[in-house]
């Protein structure tokens, strides 16, 4: 089965920042020309620097699920979650938020305006069979819906 590559994202560390970003750069841009996108990974928890981060030439920052258990705090207002997400917009990014675990969480996401959501509420971790197996699940059930 041939894979589209548009629907392929390749998650970076933040480690990344500690290396040379002009290879770096060659090599997502490679992948980027294919199609595939890029993603930041853990965003916001390690070597990131919001100065830094238009040096890379990456698709998408996925937000560290610490920051997604802050919406679970008494008073979530207080939660930046909703800031780094318009931030990453701002600077032209889709965002994904990592370990999405309750309703509220995915309620909140929805309202901050967070393009992309994953974690336990949706599914557990699948080998290739069983993922390929929900996402039919998924179409079947409403194919308008790609927000998860």
């Amino acid at each position: 089965m041939a894979v589209n590559p548009g629907n392929v994202m390749i998650e970076i560390t933040e480690s990344i920042f500690t290396s040379d970003y002009a290879a770096a750069n060659r090599s997502i841009e490679k992948l980027r020309k294919t199609g595939i996108r890029v993603c930041i990974d853990d965003f916001g928890t390690g070597y990131s620097s919001l100065a830094r981060q238009k040096e890379l030439h990456v698709d998408c920052l996925k937000i560290d699920k610490y920051f997604i258990n802050q919406l679970l705090d008494a008073d979530p207002g207080k939660a930046i979650t909703s800031d780094i997400i318009s931030m990453a917009h701002k600077l032209g990014y889709f965002v994904v938020a990592e370990g999405v675990e309750h309703e509220s969480q995915l309620s909140r996401l929805k309202d901050f305006g967070c393009d992309w959501m994953q974690g336990y509420l949706f599914a557990k971790p699948l080998d290739e069979g069983d993922a390929l197996a929900f996402i039919a699940r998924q179409n079947e059930i409403d194919p308008d819906e790609g927000n998860h």
